[in-house]
């Protein structure tokens, strides 16, 4: 399998597949080593929780799980050994069904096509985020990890972006957090309120240089 350009190379990316992040490293349960590059980098998920209030990892929908293995987990390969085999466009779950959903999907059809073989079903940002929709209850946050910030329709509104970084040289991708509207458009306050998005970028840490037994790598 081909590399992709931004792939996990160098001290700060010893957890075999999974990058440290800078900012909050804790040690990673929520997912397995992920040999051809991808997966969130460790500290990511713990961290994405806390924003989003996250009490019971096990009730969240992981959209294109790949390694996770804590959660309901929806992935196209069946050699992930995900919760439901699916292409996360079109899931087999009722409408509003989840609280909380999370997604870092491939972030362009060569990438799913080079690494794993799945260009033919690439999720488009929209079409994930159509899905999540769907799928959110009234009040519900989604949380998309990607390149792209996508374009947001009503009943969903943008709470935040992230920039997120796992050091210097690598690129930086934005964590964007959406919230569904409830149907009297009564929004239920987040931890940043219910006004307007603003963006509010990781703080860098040197932990991401320290070793990676530290970070929940190896």
């Amino acid at each position: 399998m081909a590399k992709h350009w931004f792939g996990a190379q160098g001290k700060n990316s010893e957890g075999k597949g999974h990058p440290i992040m800078y900012g909050k490293p804790k040690i990673a349960k929520h997912f397995t080593e992920f040999p051809d590059g991808g997966g969130y980098p460790f500290g990511f998920v713990e961290w994405a929780y806390e924003q989003m209030g996250v009490t019971d990892p096990s009730k969240v929908l992981h959209l294109c799980s790949g390694s996770m293995v804590t959660g309901i987990r929806v992935d196209i390969r069946h050699e992930m050994r995900p919760t439901v085999c699916a292409d996360v466009r079109h899931t087999p779950f009722a409408n509003e069904s989840f609280d909380y959903i999370l997604s870092d999907p491939p972030y362009a059809e060569s990438y799913a096509e080079n690494l794993y073989g799945t260009g033919e079903n690439y999720p488009a940002p929209g079409d994930i985020l159509r899905e999540a929709t769907r799928l959110l209850r009234p009040n519900g946050l989604f949380g998309f990890l990607h390149f792209i910030v996508p374009m947001n329709r009503k009943p969903m509104r943008m709470v935040n972006v992230w920039g997120v970084t796992t050091g210097s040289g690598y690129a930086i991708r934005a964590w964007s957090l959406f919230q569904k509207s409830a149907p009297n458009n009564r929004l239920q306050p987040t931890a940043f309120g219910v006004g307007q998005p603003q963006l509010f970028p990781l703080q860098t840490s040197q932990y991401a240089d320290e070793s990676p037994a530290i970070n929940g790598g190896g």
